[in-house]
């Protein structure tokens, strides 16, 4: 316990330091790729363990919920997805790099969005009911924008998205439902920094499949891959940063929230769907340096924080 109270602490530096070692554990990167919807519904799951899952779920048909939740996730996909296209038209970016970015727009955020609230002492639960709504909907709102926006990619099917998202998020209700009824919502509450820990270790081993091959891609040609590493950073924490100052008027813990959830998207997702592309997977792993230097960059936790389990208005 006294580890993972450490690692909580220090969380931030953690997970910053330690996603650089995907770069130099190739082997494990290999290991761990059959695994990755797993290691989807492990972090999800975390987060939604320090949730009051009764609560939300009564609060979840609710009008002024489901308005809220639907009307940000239509902003966080189709919305999003028609600017960053415009974007890259504006700026003229290549055909390959538009395509990254229609697709980053057309994914849910992060499943260990509400795992980085938790450690920056942001809104949580907002995190979890924007991250579970736009995951539902991905399967039908994801390949409809692709097709839309750029019509010359290839196509997705919704039934093998949608079934895979499906069983992810249902193996993360389940694993949270096991959680709190082994451990008790009470002392899950009471340790909240070694889940933190926790959190943090299962975030970082999260990313090392993302880097399967990708050493080989970086070294062929290493230009490309500082062009792809900048282009990710400004669609992370540049989006990040811009929500948030749009969000200004909002609380604290709620912009950032937002900005978190904006900033930082499941790409991932799509490696599965789509035939195998060495560029594609490239932009995904290098994706994940500006997500996992979040927290040392945009916060840190503070006294005063909302408790996780506290239920706010509907």
């Amino acid at each position: 316990m006294a580890i993972l109270t450490w690692l909580g602490a220090n969380a931030r530096w953690f997970l910053a330091l330690g996603s650089l070692s995907a770069f130099f554990l190739p082997e494990l990167a290999s290991v761990l790729r059959p695994y990755l919807p797993w290691l989807v519904s492990m972090v999800l799951g975390l987060s939604m363990a320090r949730i009051d899952l009764v609560d939300m779920a009564r609060n979840a048909f609710r009008p002024r919920f489901l308005t809220r939740v639907l009307l940000l996730t239509l902003l966080l996909m189709p919305v999003t997805g028609v600017v960053y296209l415009a974007m890259a038209r504006l700026v003229g970016l290549s055909e390959l790099d538009t395509q990254a970015l229609v697709y980053l727009a057309a994914t849910p955020p992060i499943a260990s969005a509400a795992g980085l609230c938790f450690i920056l002492g942001y809104n949580a639960r907002l995190a979890i009911e924007v991250t579970l709504a736009a995951t539902i909907l991905t399967p039908v709102i994801g390949p409809a924008m692709v097709a839309i926006l750029i019509p010359d990619a290839i196509g997705i099917s919704s039934v093998d998205l949608g079934i895979r998202l499906f069983r992810m998020i249902a193996g993360a209700f389940v694993f949270a439902i096991v959680l709190r009824r082994v451990l008790s919502p009470q002392r899950i509450n009471r340790n909240k920094t070694a889940f933190d820990g926790v959190s943090a270790v299962a975030m970082l081993t999260f990313i090392f499949p993302l880097f399967d091959g990708v050493s080989a891609t970086i070294v062929a040609d290493p230009m490309r891959a500082l062009w792809v590493l900048a282009l990710a950073t400004v669609f992370n924490l540049g989006i990040n940063a811009a929500i948030q100052l749009l969000a200004r008027r909002q609380a604290y813990q709620d912009r950032g929230a937002l900005g978190l959830i904006w900033g930082n998207r499941t790409i991932a997702v799509y490696l599965a769907a789509l035939p195998p592309d060495p560029q594609f997977t490239l932009f995904v792993a290098l994706y994940q340096f500006p997500m996992y230097f979040t927290p040392l960059l945009f916060g840190r936790k503070s006294p005063g924080v909302q408790s996780p389990d506290a239920t706010p208005k509907p």
